[in-house]
C-alpha cells in the first residue's frame, strides 16, 4: 500500500493555505485507514494495514513538528 509521503505532500504546497489543507488531508487519511485496520477480515490485511496507518501517522506527526517552518517558507515564498 502506498502512503503519501511527507515529501509528496510538501511538493504540493504553493501558498501558507496549503499546509492547513494539507494537514487536513493528512488527518482524513489516517482516520480512514483506522478504519479499513478495524474492518479488515484477515490477518495478513492486519499486517499491511497496520504498516500503512503507522507510516500515515509518522507522515502526519513530521507535518505537525514542521507546520510553522512550512508556512513561514511558503510565506517568504509568496513576498
Amino acid at each position: 500500500m502506498e502512503i503519501v509521503s511527507y515529501e509528496a505532500r510538501v511538493a504540493k504546497m504553493q501558498k501558507p493555505g496549503d499546509v492547513d489543507r494539507q494537514l487536513r488531508l493528512a488527518k482524513i487519511y489516517v482516520k480512514s485507514l483506522r478504519l479499513k485496520f478495524k474492518k479488515a477480515p484477515s490477518l495478513d490485511e492486519k499486517l499491511v494495514l497496520g504498516k500503512a496507518v503507522k507510516d500515515a501517522e509518522s507522515v502526519l506527526r513530521q507535518l505537525r513538528l514542521t507546520f510553522f517552518d512550512l508556512q513561514d517558507k511558503l510565506v517568504e515564498r509568496t513576498h
